[in-house]
Order: C-alpha cells, then structure tokens, then sequence
C-alpha cells in the first residue's frame, strides 16, 4: 500500500486527499519480490487426494452492474427510458442479462494472485501518455506527449506470466497452476452466471472511463523522466479501487479545455442476485480454501467486484451462499461416484490461510477494497 508521506516529500500529489480519492479511487497491493512456487496438476488422472466436482456461488448484487457487450445500443432496444439516446449496452442471453464466466474468473483470479503471491497473468511495461496527465514533478521539461517504461525488475522478470508452460512447468505460481498459462489448462472452469431481479429502468450515467495512466505506478522516488521518457524502477502492486457511492462524472480535459463529462450506460438493478456453478478439477484443499477466499467468502476478505466502471462504484457484489458438491480421487468419475463428500468451508479457509495465502497481501486487499472514498 502506498505510503503517504513519502508522496508529500517527493512533491507528489497526496493520494489521502479528498480531490485525490475521488479522481483516483485505488490503492495497491504490495507485491513480492518472488512468486511462489506451485506444481502443474495435469488432467491425466483423478488424484487420490484431490477434490472435484462443483461450485455453486449465489452473489447479492450491491451496486448496479454493468459488464460491457461492446455494443452501443439505443436506450429502447434495452428496454429503458430514453428512446434513440446511446447506451452501452450489456452481455445478454436469450435476452437475459449473463455474467459471462470469463468475468467471474478475471476478477477472480486477480484476487487470488494477489493473496497467494502469484505471477502477474497481464502486465504491461511500456505506454505513451498526455504530457498534461503527467505531474510536473515526473517531467522533463514542456508537456508533450511522455514515454513511460517500467524496468522493475518484478514485472519485468520475476512476475512477468510465463508465455508457455514449457518455460517451467516445475515453476508455475499458483494461479497459473490452479487457472492455467499458455499451453496448460486450468483447474477451475466457471459457466456464464445467471442473474435474477428487477431490470433497470433508465440508463445509468458514469464518468468515461480513461486509460491506465502507468506514471501512477510508481513509488514515489522511484520515477527518473529523461529525454521525454519517463522510467519507473519501482511500482507499487496490484490496484484494486476502495469501495463509496456511485459517481456520475467527472472532469476531463486540462486548463480551458477542462470539461465535466458523462455516458449512459446500460446496468443490472441492485437487489437481484448472481448464480455461478464453478467446474473444479483436482483442487487440493488449501488451493479450494484460497478460491473461496478470492471469491469473496468469509471475513477480512474485502469487497468483490464483477464488470466495468469499477472506479465509479458500479460491480459491487455480496457472496450470500455457497454449496459444494465435490468428490475426492476416483470417485470424481461418474461411473463410481458415492454420495458428495462432506466439506467444512471454513476448514478449508483456515487450510488455505496456514499454506498458501499471504496473510499481510489479504489484510491490504481488505482495507483497500473496503475504505470508502
């Protein structure tokens, strides 16, 4: 997390103010300075002392929810006031909104890697940013367009995602082994969840959203700008955004040019609820203990969120309840299965807290994802 006084003395903005955290309504995780290290579980076989079978979570939805088509679509073809106003529209199926699998598992899996000191499954080293977006202490002179370049050594190499599994299969981090890399399929496979409750009925309108801005990244201190680069040796660690009410716009544009922005989205009405069924194959304990946790059971976990627009509020879930329907070894096999076998949640929890997760990188995500902005 990122150490306010050190912004203060670097000349930096300070990320506590209250201008601050409604621009930029995040903090990091820390990251580490190595992964840990988890063995690849292959699909050859049913492991003795494994578990699969099945998930099923039920998520209250606290705040509208928005997980994005890519479609733009009038307000009437969604269903909502407006008539021919653009929308952006919403996954559907049959006309029913969805959260599509690879949403619950993105989301997911970026909380699982934080607390269990995993590999970074995206990282991204390089981009080009407005000169005006740049505070003026990380700039060389005028306000052109900056090159910004991350050479910390943890992106770069340590926690840079493996491209192919033949890299290491010995050394997978265990969100690669329990989600899968380049030329390993994962252990855990979510179905499209389906969502109950009352339809929005009017557009949502939001701020725009913005591109990653990288020189946020950096460590105050830790960011040399030369010759319209902009180098950053040290970056703060996984950005999850604090938790507060839903914001309707916000400023864009700089000096005279600065103007108060909006768009009308499409959203699912808080109220309803989410129904997933997880897929499990070969999960030991403590890594079925770390998926709940990464999926929002029990305390101290934080706040969950699903979709787009996650800075203004919107995607805030509740996990409600949990069933589980799993077998250990062979028993996982149609043929041959016996009644489900029994398993206590927070046994599994407590199992996945003494071997596998990070208990210092949960308690940042908790007081992250839970601070109000």
């Amino acid at each position: 997390m990122r150490d306010v006084d050190e912004y203060i003395r670097q000349g930096r903005n300070d990320p506590s103010s209250p201008e601050q955290m409604a621009e930029h309504p995040y903090d990091f995780v820390s990251l580490p300075d190595r992964p840990a290290v988890a063995e690849p579980v292959y699909h050859d076989r049913y492991h003795p002392d494994r578990l699969s079978g099945k998930l099923t979570l039920t998520y209250r939805i606290e705040s509208p929810l928005h997980v994005g088509s890519g479609v733009f679509e009038t307000a009437e073809q969604c269903g909502l006031q407006g008539g021919q106003e653009p929308v952006r529209g919403i996954v559907r199926r049959c006309g029913a909104p969805v959260l599509p699998g690879s949403s619950w598992k993105g989301a997911v899996r970026a909380r699982f890697e934080a607390i269990t000191r995993s590999r970074l499954a995206l990282v991204s080293t390089f981009s080009r940013e407005q000169g005006w977006k740049v505070p003026a202490v990380l700039q060389d002179g005028g306000r052109r367009d900056v090159d910004v370049k991350i050479t910390d050594s943890r992106v770069t190499t340590a926690l840079k995602a493996l491209r192919s599994v033949s890299e290491g299969s010995s050394r997978l981090s265990p969100a690669e082994s329990l989600f899968g890399c380049m030329g390993y399929r994962g252990r855990v496979g979510p179905q499209d969840g389906t969502i109950e409750g009352e339809s929005a009925k009017e557009p949502l309108s939001v701020p725009p959203l913005d591109g990653p801005q990288m020189h946020r990244l950096a460590v105050p201190g830790h960011a040399v700008s030369r010759n319209g680069r902009l180098e950053i040796s040290e970056v703060e660690g996984r950005k999850f955004y604090y938790d507060g009410d839903l914001v309707a716009s916000r400023i864009v544009g700089d000096g005279r040019y600065a103007k108060e922005a909006s768009e009308l989205i499409d959203v699912v009405a808080p109220g309803g609820s989410i129904t997933i069924v997880i897929r499990l194959d070969s999960l030991s304990e403590p890594e079925l203990g770390a998926l709940l946790v990464a999926a929002g059971y029990g305390s101290g976990v934080g706040v969950v969120r699903f979709g787009g627009y996650k800075s203004a509020g919107l995607g805030k879930v509740k996990l409600e309840q949990v069933q589980s329907e799993v077998w250990r070894g062979v028993d996982s096999r149609g043929w041959k299965r016996s009644k489900p076998e029994q398993i206590d949640l927070d046994d599994l929890v407590s199992s996945a807290t003494q071997q596998l997760i990070d208990g210092t990188a949960l308690a940042e995500l908790h007081t992250i994802t839970t601070r109000r902005r």
